[in-house]
C-alpha cells in the first residue's frame, strides 16, 4: 500500500520542521542557567570603592551647584551600596522570557526579545533590553532623556560556582564611565 501524497507533504513538512526547530531548542537548552544567589568576593573583583571615586569625583560640588549635584548623588548611591551589606548578595532568576536581577529589594526585570521601561535611582524612565552573546547575558538600560546608560554582561565560569560581571556606568556628570569588574560566589541552596 502506497502513502497518500498528503501524508507524504505532512511527513515532508514535520521533517523540514524538525530540522528548523532542532538547532533552536538545543540553543535554548544549552544556556547557561545563572538562577541562584551570588556573594560579593571583593578579593577577586576590583577595588569597587576607588573606581566609583576615579570615576565620579569628590563628594561635594564645585562650580555649577545645580549640574554637580547630580554627580555628588550618584557618588553617595554608588558608595551606599558597597556599604550595604544587603547589596552584597545578588539574586538571579532566569527563565526563557525573563531575566531578573538585583541585590537587596532592588530587583530588575529584563525581557528577552523585547524592550521595557523601568525607574532608574534617580526616579527617571530607562529603557530596559536584555539579550544573550554566546553564554554571557547581557543587561543594558538607557535613561530616556539620554543622560546615562548602565550595562552589565554576566558570565558564569566553568564549574558554576563563580559569576564575573562586568558592570558599566556611564553619565554626562561623571569625570569618566565607571567599569566594575566584579566576582561573584554561589552561594549555598
Amino acid at each position: 500500500m502506497r502513502p497518500h501524497p498528503s501524508s507524504l507533504c505532512a511527513l515532508a513538512g514535520a521533517g523540514v520542521l524538525a530540522l528548523v526547530l532542532a538547532p533552536a531548542l538545543a540553543t535554548a537548552q544549552a544556556k547557561t542557567d545563572m538562577t541562584g544567589q551570588w556573594k560579593f568576593n571583593a578579593k577577586r573583583s576590583e577595588d569597587v570603592r576607588a573606581a566609583i571615586i576615579d570615576s565620579v569625583g569628590s563628594d561635594y560640588t564645585s562650580g555649577d551647584a545645580k549640574k554637580d549635584a547630580i554627580r555628588v548623588w550618584i557618588r553617595r548611591w554608588l558608595l551606599g551600596a558597597i556599604d550595604n551589606p544587603d547589596k552584597q548578595i545578588l539574586t538571579i532568576e532566569q527563565t526563557a522570557e525573563a531575566f531578573k536581577s538585583g541585590t537587596g529589594d532592588d530587583i530588575s526585570i529584563y525581557y528577552f526579545g523585547r524592550e521595557a521601561s523601568s525607574y532608574g535611582p534617580g526616579g527617571g524612565i530607562l529603557k530596559a533590553t536584555v539579550r544573550w552573546q554566546g553564554d554571557q547575558i547581557i543587561t543594558e538600560e538607557k535613561a530616556s532623556k539620554d543622560n546615562g546608560r548602565i550595562a552589565a554582561v554576566y558570565t558564569l565560569l566553568p564549574g558554576g560556582k563563580t559569576l564575573l560581571v562586568a558592570w558599566r556606568l556611564e553619565h554626562k556628570q561623571l569625570h569618566k564611565p565607571l567599569d566594575l569588574k566584579m566576582a561573584f560566589d554561589r552561594m549555598a541552596e
